[in-house]
């Protein structure tokens, strides 16, 4: 199946699976290094899991991305079996706990990188539209810009991270004029969750 996974899949994914495990990641929220662990490097971490879900197989610290999902034709014929090299990227991802840390850089690796779906994962101060603006010129100014538009290729997830022991996340999919919203989730402690 050579389908290629939208960002409103990925993102359902995302929400799905961060929400099955709530209670490990709200309680990793004070320690970035063990929050980022959750998310990358164990056989049940978040990618693990949205790999699965979404039938793909991922893979950590690919050509210095963050990670990558890819479907089992995509392995480069004839290579040893311990050894990831890719002829294809369907899903370039990049997570980034600081979202003062320069997101522009980000997204210009995820631009440079040829895949059906781009997803950054950041954490923002309550304030980020100035970022997001930023962003948007960032993708704005390639000759790939409408091709993105027209396939809804990049996407960038937010996660609010509050004292109340809860994440709010919001899915922005790259529009021509600025990001459209595709969805708002609360996650809290108790696994209690509202959608708007």
């Amino acid at each position: 199946m050579n389908r290629k996974i939208t960002s409103h899949e990925f993102c359902a994914a995302w929400l799905e699976i961060s929400h099955a495990q709530h209670d490990i990641l709200v309680s990793n929220l004070p320690n970035s290094t063990q929050y980022t662990n959750c998310i990358f490097n164990s056989e049940t971490s978040v990618l693990a899991s949205i790999s699965k879900k979404l039938d793909l197989k991922s893979y950590c610290n690919y050509y210095s991305l963050d990670a990558v999902f890819f479907r089992e034709v995509d392995y480069v014929p004839e290579i040893p079996q311990h050894l990831t090299w890719l002829r294809k990227i369907r899903i370039a991802f990049e997570h980034e706990n600081d979202c003062n840390s320069g997101l522009f850089q980000e997204v210009s690796h995820l631009l440079i990188t040829n895949c059906d779906l781009r997803v950054l994962v950041t954490y923002p101060n309550d304030d980020h539209k100035w970022e997001m603006d930023r962003l948007h010129k960032v993708i704005f100014g390639t000759d790939d810009a409408k091709k993105i538009l027209d396939e809804s290729s990049f996407l960038i997830i937010h996660g609010y991270k509050s004292k109340e022991e809860k994440i709010n996340w919001e899915g922005f999919v790259y529009n021509l004029e600025n990001w459209i919203q595709i969805n708002n989730i609360t996650q809290n402690k108790k696994g209690a969750t509202t959608a708007s």
